[in-house]
């Protein structure tokens, strides 16, 4: 990290997160075809056994070198780790030895594993004994709009209910698409909701075509207004409806690692390298997010403490319809606000 960058986020340092996220994916093949994916699925990648543990040498200099913090929570995916010709070949004990490497180089480190599945696998099974093995809690995705086919879906639905005790949360994509089938009314949905947290990721726009999936400010607004109405619990609306009067950014940015499946170490995020189309020429440095905070007038905003931003680098799309007269995080402030003087 650069030393402006360092000063930037010394000026923000209380809305950087406390914990440091690192983010592993392994490699990109998948057994799906999501359409907001910018992944090449067909790629192989990073999938072996030499590639994935090469991984652990620099998430390990990334962790004693790290000051900030001891808690470290990783979040490993692909592609999808839990394909059936994967467990088959033994991957399910790769994935163990690369978590046994960094534990064992990190003494005294609190470290939290986490692995990111579709759930589309006919060897659930083995998945869960692997859960129970290393003690894990995995998150699972899901989308109303865009992910399964129909025989995925059902398997998917086969596998969640055996798969019920082992689930962290269930990771959701903000497209237009899915707001406007939420907004209609989705029923799986709704049973998922009653019975895990829920949390929703901004889009990103690694692929020209996916301008048609990435919903205007004003679509963004009335998907939180539903989430308030409909849907409190989800955690996306823990910097709105929370008791705290100082909040994280959502964003790890300051405080996070990522290693993608080639082996590379992006600064910034990984959306920072799936951006297409992007105003800003470097969306590593702290300027994407500088330029969020401008637009915004975020540092003389009411809400700057309670707020936990939008993500930086979907605002910097520039094809971003923006048809708001004001940040809609703030509209959802004053919503949030509003009600509660009514109660009292």
């Amino acid at each position: 990290m650069t030393d402006t960058q360092d000063f930037f986020y010394e000026i923000i340092r209380e809305k950087v997160i406390d914990h440091a996220e690192i983010v592993l994916i392994l490699f990109e093949e998948c057994n799906m075809k999501c359409v907001f994916c910018p992944q090449d699925h067909a790629s192989k990648v990073g999938q072996s056994r030499e590639e994935i543990l090469s991984k652990a040498d620099p998430v390990v200099k990334y962790i004693h070198g790290n000051m900030r913090t001891t808690d470290f929570h990783f979040h490993i995916m692909g592609g999808e780790l839990f394909q059936d010709h994967l467990i088959e070949a033994g991957f399910l004990d790769v994935y163990a030895e690369f978590m046994e490497t960094v534990r064992e180089q990190c003494p005294g480190k609190n470290l939290t594993f986490r692995f990111v599945t579709n759930l589309i696998t006919d060897r659930i099974a083995d998945v869960a004994a692997f859960a129970d093995k290393h003690d894990l809690k995995m998150n699972v995705s899901y989308d109303p709009v865009g992910r399964f086919n129909g025989q995925q879906l059902e398997t998917f639905k086969r596998n969640i209910e055996a798969f019920e005790a082992y689930v962290n949360l269930i990771s959701l994509v903000i497209t237009k698409q899915n707001i406007e089938r939420l907004l209609k009314g989705d029923e799986y949905h709704d049973c998922l909701y009653a019975k895990f947290p829920m949390s929703w990721d901004s889009l990103l726009p690694g692929q020209n075509f996916l301008k048609v999936m990435m919903p205007s400010e004003s679509e963004l607004f009335a998907f939180y207004e539903l989430l308030l109405d409909k849907y409190p619990l989800t955690l996306n609306l823990d910097s709105f409806t929370g008791e705290n009067t100082q909040n994280k950014m959502a964003c790890t940015r300051g405080n996070s690692f990522t290693v993608l499946h080639d082996g590379t170490i992006p600064v910034g995020c990984s959306g920072s390298v799936l951006m297409k189309e992007g105003k800003t020429q470097n969306l590593e440095s702290t300027i994407i997010i500088q330029n969020f905070m401008k637009e915004r007038n975020c540092f003389s905003c009411e809400y700057y403490k309670r707020c936990g931003f939008s993500c930086f680098i979907r605002n910097d799309y520039k094809d971003l319809k923006r048809d708001l007269d004001e940040c809609a995080f703030k509209k959802v402030f004053r919503i949030v606000d509003a009600k509660r003087v009514e109660k009292d």
